[in-house]
């Protein structure tokens, strides 16, 4: 096995911090233009201030891709280096994997759909619930969405997926939380991953690889090629662990290629958004994996105090406030009876309170379970008498 790098401390860590963070409160901001403004078209003084507002607050699907390669580098490369020290332990990589989706997940599922049932018995919120808003996060008729057998799916992340014997049926993602979709992509990649790994590293038994390999070809017709073909953008974060070291003394040579990287990052955004297709997500997934491998490198320069501790809060409470903004978003919505509307100062500033409402709830909720994944995770640990960590 290639020689891996070890995970990023200091400044590249911190800068990594912020990506996460960031990719997260862009999804939010993209809900946030799409339950409250109207879409750009109608607009009739166009202008290209509004139209460069309009674009960076549509990005949301472009963004989860940040996401993916991240998490690729992130889960992926701590599978790696495991494997690779053997002293891997698919107990312990389960229970790591586990506490981390679900601490959050849970909680996600059941205040989502209290805001949910809450908003749909609020005078007004029928137009909002029955998918008539006009929102393009929000198109199908949420009482359809909002059953036991959805929650039921979405707990074990079969949203999205194809179920055999169903005739062509997919759970939907629980009520009106459409993120949830991405969580389906990001466990499956967990599970595959180390199958994959074990396959290529471990061959002292070849009828243990034929069960790995066919347990992959397996695992390929259940969750569809959607889920499998998106997955290759991340396996691109997992191949930065592998990559060469990027050399160089010259401040100014770091500082062209971390200008050049956030350039091709800015690009693949815009191309992935107006393209729209696997081909396009794919390419902004090189794009992150090259802007990732240069941070590493070259954003190695101290950092002020409060970027730091800003940059490590959002990331710490990204994946809570991605689970659970939506609901809020839309619940907000309909209390307030607020249409789609022409962007204005007066209407700008109520949904910039909204928005803030939004990112305050999904602090809360981080304080109560997020925060306390570790201490679960340890309080499992005893219970099981498991001591060795991924």
């Amino acid at each position: 096995m290639a020689r891996l790098k070890e995970f990023p401390q200091g400044s590249p860590s911190v800068h990594l911090d912020a990506l996460r963070g960031f990719a997260a409160f862009s999804v939010l901001l993209n809900h946030w233009r799409d339950a409250f403004f109207v879409d750009y078209g109608p607009i009739a003084r166009h202008h290209p201030v509004m139209a460069a507002v309009y674009l960076a607050a549509s990005l949301g699907h472009q963004w989860v891709i940040v996401f993916f390669v991240l998490s690729g580098y992130l889960v992926g490369g701590s599978v790696l280096r495991s494997v690779r020290a053997g002293r891997w332990s698919w107990r312990s990589y389960l229970l790591a994997r586990v506490t981390r989706l679900y601490i959050v997940l849970l909680p996600a599922l059941a205040l989502g759909g209290a805001a949910d049932w809450i908003g749909m018995h609020v005078r007004g919120g029928e137009a909002v619930y029955s998918g008539q808003s006009g929102m393009h996060s929000l198109t199908e008729n949420v009482h359809l969405t909002l059953t036991l057998p959805a929650f039921a799916a979405n707990s074990v992340f079969l949203q999205t997926i194809v179920l055999p014997g169903t005739r062509g049926w997919a759970a939907p993602a629980f009520g009106s939380n459409g993120p949830l979709w991405s969580l389906s992509y990001e466990f499956w990649y967990y599970l595959a991953f180390p199958v994959l790994v074990l396959l290529l590293v471990d061959g002292r038994y070849w009828q243990v690889r034929a069960i790995r390999g066919l347990g992959l070809v397996v695992w390929v017709w259940f969750v569809g090629s959607n889920i499998a073909l998106l997955g290759v953008a991340w396996l691109m974060g997992v191949a930065i662990v592998v990559l060469p070291p990027l050399s160089t003394r010259r401040k100014w040579v770091r500082g062209l290629a971390i200008f050049s990287a956030l350039a091709l990052l800015g690009g693949g955004l815009i191309m992935a958004k107006l393209l729209d297709t696997l081909y396009s997500d794919l390419l902004l997934g090189m794009c992150v994996t090259l802007l990732i491998w240069v941070t590493l490198h070259c954003a190695t320069d101290p950092l002020p105090s409060a970027y730091v501790r800003a940059a490590h809060r959002a990331a710490h409470s990204s994946y809570t406030l991605y689970l659970v903004h939506l609901p809020m978003l839309i619940l907000l919505k309909a209390w307030f009876r607020m249409p789609r509307a022409i962007p204005s100062w007066h209407v700008g500033i109520v949904c910039l309170g909204l928005l803030f409402a939004t990112i305050l709830y999904a602090q809360l909720v981080y304080e109560l379970f997020e925060k306390n994944t570790d201490r679960l995770r340890d309080w499992i640990k005893a219970y099981m008498g498991e001591r060795q960590r991924v």
